[in-house]
């Protein structure tokens, strides 16, 4: 009886083999769901994890591909050289050390005379005269003194030398111009020792 039962066994395991179709040569029998479910995934065998797809032994070689024929790789941001860099040529210089000297003095003397006469040139017009007048201001004097209605300067004309009073300072100094009404005081500054003397203030005589 056990003999019988062992074989009726040994007969329903080959015969449910040839069904399945196992053992195969060559490997494990193919997965008997595969038919079933087409887009299953098969399962990976332990190459794939030691060598994933995309990847590389060598990480040279793996960079080496990111550059072809000297082009930059997809993804990489593209750097253009448009020339060298300009630089501003009309940067300020170094300033001049300011001293006094013969030179400096007449040059004070001049502007303080320019000033004046064109203060007192009243008779030409309101335009011409701030016209005569504007470039010899500093920028700070000049929103002062256009405001001025020339029809009220009582001075006219120039008397005298003007005469150098104050060069405390090298970079300020106070001239005294003989005016028709009385000598006018002309507070004249510079930015360094080449800079020209502009005014910054236009004093009328004492009293007037």
């Amino acid at each position: 009886m056990r003999k019988l039962l062992l074989g009726v066994t040994v007969a329903v395991v080959l015969v449910i083999a040839a069904i399945i179709g196992w053992p195969r040569e060559g490997g494990p029998a193919a997965d008997p769901t595969a038919e079933l479910n087409p887009g299953a995934v098969a399962p990976r065998s332990q190459d794939d994890f030691d060598n994933p797809v995309g990847t590389s032994d060598n990480t040279e070689d793996a960079a080496a591909t990111e550059v072809v024929d000297g082009d930059l790789a997809a993804g990489d941001p593209a750097v253009e050289v448009t020339g060298e860099p300009e630089f501003d040529e009309a940067a300020p210089a170094e300033p001049v050390e300011a001293k006094w000297n013969d030179g400096v003095r007449q040059a004070a003397r001049d502007a303080a005379l320019a000033t004046v006469s064109a203060f007192a040139a009243t008779a030409q017009g309101e335009d011409a005269w701030w016209d005569g007048l504007k470039p010899l201001l500093t920028p700070q004097a000049q929103p002062v003194y256009q405001d001025v209605d020339p029809r009220l300067v009582p001075v006219t004309e120039v008397t005298g030398d003007p005469e150098l009073t104050d060069e405390t300072s090298t970079l300020l100094a106070e001239v005294a111009v003989p005016t028709d009404v009385g000598a006018y005081t002309v507070l004249l500054t510079r930015a360094d020792g080449a800079g020209p003397w502009l005014a910054e203030q236009i004093r009328p005589p004492e009293g007037s």
